[in-house]
C-alpha cells in the first residue's frame, strides 16, 4: 500500500508541476516574445512593365514566378503614360496585399523597353483601317 500512496503522490507533483508552467505569467511572456520578433526583409529585384490594376489604386509589376509585386509605395510612382518598362529594388516584408505581393523602399529606374499600349481593340482596328486608307491615297 505504501508503494501505491508514494507513486499517486509523486504523479500529483508531477501535474502541479506541470499546470505551474501553464500559468498567465509563462503565456504572457510568449506573447510579448512573439510580439518582438522582427522580420527580416527579403531582397526582390525584378523588371518589366509598371500597370495599374482596375478599380485600385495599386501598380504591380509582374515577378519570375508569375505573381505580381505591388509597388504602390514607391515615392516618386513611374510615370505610366511613358510607357516604358522598369528595373526594381525592394524589400518583401511577407505582406500582400489585394494587388500582390508588397514591396517596400522601392528603388527603380526607366529601362529602355517599350511597354505594350494598352488601348481598347476598337480603336486599336479604327488605326489600322486608317492607316490602310492613307496608304492606298498616298
Amino acid at each position: 500500500m505504501r508503494v501505491w500512496f508514494s507513486g499517486a503522490a509523486a504523479a500529483a507533483s508531477l501535474v502541479a508541476f506541470g499546470l505551474a508552467g501553464c500559468s498567465d505569467g509563462g503565456a504572457k511572456t510568449k506573447v510579448a516574445q512573439a510580439q518582438q520578433v522582427i522580420v527580416e526583409a527579403t531582397p526582390v529585384t525584378a523588371s518589366g512593365c509598371v500597370r495599374p490594376v482596375e478599380n485600385t489604386d495599386c501598380l504591380v509589376v509582374k515577378g519570375r514566378g508569375g505573381g505580381y509585386y505591388d509597388i504602390s509605395t514607391a515615392s516618386p510612382a513611374p510615370d505610366l503614360s511613358k510607357g516604358v518598362a522598369i528595373s526594381l529594388q525592394g524589400k518583401d516584408m511577407g505582406k500582400n496585399t489585394q494587388c500582390g505581393r508588397q514591396l517596400t523602399d522601392v528603388r527603380w529606374s526607366y529601362l529602355g523597353i517599350q511597354c505594350g499600349a494598352s488601348v481598347p481593340a476598337s480603336s486599336s482596328s479604327t488605326d489600322k483601317g486608317d492607316k490602310a486608307k492613307e496608304s492606298k491615297a498616298g
